[in-house]
């Protein structure tokens, strides 16, 4: 194999040099490495650039359909036509300034249905559907341009899709959990301990912040600026006036344009002094600490001057105040999906809960009651339960998007549809009302619609279902999917 590799090499470079170019083929010829590049991730060898070059001289007059065929064979599992197989790389195509962003892929996602119908003419298939969207999650495809020319160039092959083995790992396979799919989603990293996710926790009209660490931690203006660097329970004061983010404390004196990070260092804990959350069940405690980075920044076209704490979606659920932790792992195991599945559908889908304000969700019962570092000390059983089911979420029914995992607290005997309590159908898994007999409340408590946190309790405790069990029956024809 490895003397037809290098005869293969060497007959493509003569034919190269053999070849009276005009100027367009020599120019697309020398594009070969930066197409490649953006197609498999790395740079080609000097056999993959010498078989390309010949497919920009021969058969391939324009760059999008150069790239197409790059594109089909990667789909294929291969660099070059069918003489070189490609090593197969969970790399390819994830170098960060390649990738495409959040709202890039999203966009594609919604477009690949009515682009397939263009280039073939009716509708996919789920599975065609999905394998495109696949390729696009897992940044194999990274616009729309490249999008529809590997869709011509499948369909001048016959085929509507390539083999499930894409983007370095099987279509979809068992995660271990029953009933669940492991597959990239569209604006979901692969981080172990998933998304960055921006909570907003608590605002002022402008007035200063008051920020503190069990550590040592870093000011920066904007992303990746230092001001000063503070140590174990220095206070920093942020406020807002005349156009200026005013930084005072043990960190310095600066009056600056653009928003102020808090960034603490060996993990640090962060505090915010003057935030009051007190605790209800137990006296003397206030939920003021928080794990990650913790941004003050001035809303868009209003006067609030807002903490926006940002850190990973499984950090983010250990601090969950929508449960004390106690009761059947199996109910548990379904709020901790449901929860994270609502805070990523907003991140991914909807763009967030609040633009002007920059942030994801917010931390009050109108999304999700969120109590940070000081909660997770006192409810560790959740971290390890939630832990079991860490990555998993609930999808559409074809397993690309995140749905909107909406819960409330009690019913009174039965659930409501969305079309019934909020009269929209945009939502097909939320169109259906179940009865709900572990239900304690002679009035819904809360707006009644997707999962009964009452309900899901009860059918865990008193008929042992599972999770997948318990979200199956509130949420109507989803699926479950490990997508970190």
């Amino acid at each position: 194999m490895l003397m037809k590799y290098f005869s293969f090499a060497a007959l493509a470079a003569a034919a190269v040099m053999a070849l009276p170019l005009s100027a367009h083929a020599a120019g697309l010829a020398d594009q070969v490495p930066a197409l490649f590049t953006g197609v498999f991730g790395t740079a080609p060898t000097s056999s993959e650039k010498a078989y390309w070059a010949v497919r920009a001289t021969t058969d391939k007059k324009t760059t999008d359909a150069l790239k197409g065929a790059m594109y089909y064979q990667k789909a294929q599992g291969k660099r070059v036509g069918a003489v070189v197989k490609a090593a197969a790389s969970a790399k390819a195509g994830t170098t960060a300034h390649m990738n495409a962003t959040s709202a890039d892929k999203q966009k594609m996602i919604v477009e690949t249905l009515p682009l397939f119908i263009k280039v073939f003419g009716n509708n996919p298939t789920d599975a065609e559907k999905a394998w495109w969207r696949k390729r696009i999650a897992c940044n194999e495809i990274k616009s729309m341009a490249a999008l529809e020319s590997s869709m011509r160039f499948h369909k001048a092959k016959g085929v509507r899709k390539g083999k499930d083995t894409i983007c370095g790992q099987a279509a979809a396979g068992a995660s271990g959990a029953a009933g669940v799919l492991t597959r990239a989603v569209a604006g979901i990293g692969s981080h172990p301990m998933g998304n960055m996710l921006r909570v907003g926790i608590w605002h002022t009209d402008g007035s200063p912040i008051l920020v503190t660490a069990n550590g040592q931690f870093q000011v920066r203006e904007g992303a990746s600026k230092v001001l000063g660097t503070a140590g174990k329970d220095d206070t920093v004061e942020v406020s807002w006036s005349g156009g200026k983010y005013h930084v005072r404390g043990a960190a310095g004196e600066f009056d600056v344009g653009n928003k102020i990070r808090i960034v603490p260092l060996n993990q640090a804990i962060v505090e915010l002094k003057n935030y009051s959350d007190p605790s209800k069940t137990y006296p003397g405690k206030n939920y003021n600490r928080f794990r990650g980075i913790m941004e003050i920044r001035k809303c868009d076209g209003c006067g609030e001057l807002w903490a926006i704490n940002e850190l990973n979606v499984e950090y983010y659920l250990r601090g969950l105040g929508e449960t004390s932790g106690e009761g059947p792992a199996e109910y548990i195991k379904a709020l901790g999906i449901a929860a994270r599945t609502y805070a990523l559908y907003h991140q991914v889908v909807t763009g967030g809960r609040n633009t002007a304000r920059d942030y994801d969700i917010s931390n009050t019962p109108d999304d999700q009651i969120y109590r940070g570092y000081e909660y997770e000390i006192i409810t560790p059983r959740m971290a390890s339960i939630f832990n079991q089911v860490k990555g998993i979420i609930v999808t559409n029914s074809e397993g690309d998007v995140p749905v909107s995992t909406v819960y409330f607290s009690d019913s009174d005997g039965r659930t409501r549809s969305a079309k019934e309590a909020w009269g929209t159908d945009r939502f097909p898994h939320l169109q259906h009302s179940v009865k709900d007999p572990y239900h304690v409340a002679t009035a819904c408590h809360g707006h009644c619609v997707g999962m009964s946190a009452q309900g899901a309790y009860g059918f865990a405790s008193k008929e042992s279902w599972s999770w997948q069990k318990i979200l199956n029956y509130y949420y109507i024809g989803v699926k479950f999917v490990k997508a970190y």
